[in-house]
């Protein structure tokens, strides 16, 4: 992990994590998708933001996460960022 954070001042909080792994991009996503919907999270239509994976989550109409990935030799370096709810920031 590179770095984390949160921000308890408003509801929802606000949470954002950056970290690096050697795997590749797909690979990200599909772990953070696969553990996202089981927490009752549905993925947004689109998968970039220009030439950065980026796919966008929403559960309840009132939280959201988005998880963006850039790849560079052989490591992809990832963002969540977070608004949800106090109960759900574990």
């Amino acid at each position: 992990m590179q770095s984390s954070s949160i921000d308890k001042a408003a509801t929802p909080i606000t949470v954002a994590l950056v970290a690096s792994i050697t795997a590749p991009t797909a690979a990200v996503v599909d772990f953070y998708t696969k553990h996202l919907e089981a927490q009752g999270f549905k993925a947004v239509p689109g998968d970039a933001v220009g030439a950065v994976a980026s796919k966008d989550f929403v559960r309840n109409d009132s939280e959201t996460v988005n998880v963006a990935v850039v790849e560079a030799a052989g490591v992809s370096t990832f963002t969540i960022g977070a608004n949800v709810a106090v109960e759900s920031a574990k």
